[in-house]
């Protein structure tokens, strides 16, 4: 058999396989999305459930549901096996794939316009989480310093290659000599990974779920200009040291590296060249930009 990176698993093998490792009656299965791991729609005689198949390698698929066990309201719930593991394997053409189960999310993303009010209901919602998930033993999140040569190579300009070699430098300087609060972080607090079901939002996706610094978690949000409106949601249920607000701009420049690296190396390798066009690269190049001018 020639080498595989990637698979696409018959929906209806995989209806077939949910029927009998969870006992459910399965009356179709479906594609939903394909990028970094695989998410089918499963309609069962009790529902719809969101069946996850994760990249050959990824380890940590049961972890995930464990940990939304631990956390509880507030995030998707995973469904056991029939024998009581949470989570399967399956032989692929690549290799072995976990896979688990997960009831369905209700409500659907936030739509527009994303108001204030919103906001601070996310930064509840993820205060919440991290509340939950204090104390919970996890896998360490990625550092992103040691991304940084495989970024710096693949970028074609050498002005572009200093600037981020320094700010990163900078940043892993900045962020290693601060007593910041660490714990289990989500890993993607961003809308796309929530769903507003009247006055609840539920996260979904954990599978960047790790333990690292805390405040990484509200770096993204920390760049846009509903911010104080997150923040003082966030404040509702926690404290933000202030050692991990000042850090915030450092960490969104590991951040920033990281998603370059997704996007110059692991998204290519899933969608091909193609995806180099989509704008990713340049956006976050230009963000890296802007940071070292104000942070440097």
């Amino acid at each position: 058999m020639i080498p595989t990176l990637r698979s696409i698993v018959d929906p209806g093998a995989l209806a077939a396989l949910a029927a009998r490792e969870y006992g459910l009656q399965v009356t179709g299965c479906v594609l939903l999305r394909s990028l970094v791991n695989d998410v089918y729609r499963l309609d069962t005689a009790a529902g719809p459930r969101a069946l996850k198949l994760y990249r050959a390698g990824y380890s940590s698929a049961g972890w995930e549901v464990t940990l939304a066990a631990h956390v509880g309201a507030g995030v998707a719930q995973g469904v056991p096996l029939k024998n009581g593991r949470p989570a399967g394997r399956l032989s692929a053409a690549e290799g072995p794939r976990a896979f688990t189960l997960w009831e369905w999310v209700p409500g659907g993303k936030p739509p527009k316009p994303r108001t204030d009010e919103l906001y601070r209901r996310f930064g509840v919602a993820t205060a919440e989480f991290h509340e939950a998930s204090t104390g919970f033993p996890g896998p360490p999140a990625v550092d992103a310093g040691t991304l940084l040569g495989d970024v710096l190579a693949r970028l074609p300009d050498a002005g572009d290659r200093s600037l981020i070699a320094r700010l990163a430098a900078e940043a892993g300087r900045r962020v290693s000599g601060a007593a910041l609060e660490r714990g289990i972080c989500h890993g993607d607090v961003t809308l796309d990974n929530i769903h507003v079901a009247g006055d609840r939002i539920i996260f979904f996706d954990l599978d960047r779920a790790a333990d690292g610094r805390r405040a990484a978690d509200l770096a993204p949000v920390a760049a846009t200009p509903q911010w104080p409106a997150f923040l003082a949601g966030y404040r509702t249920v926690r404290p933000l040291p202030a050692a991990d607000e000042a850090a915030l701009p450092w960490l969104n420049v590991l951040l920033r590296i990281d998603y370059l690296h997704f996007h110059l190396y692991a998204k290519p390798a899933m969608r091909g060249t193609e995806a180099l066009t989509e704008g990713w690269v340049g956006q976050n190049l230009a963000a890296l930009r802007a940071a070292a001018g104000h942070l440097t």
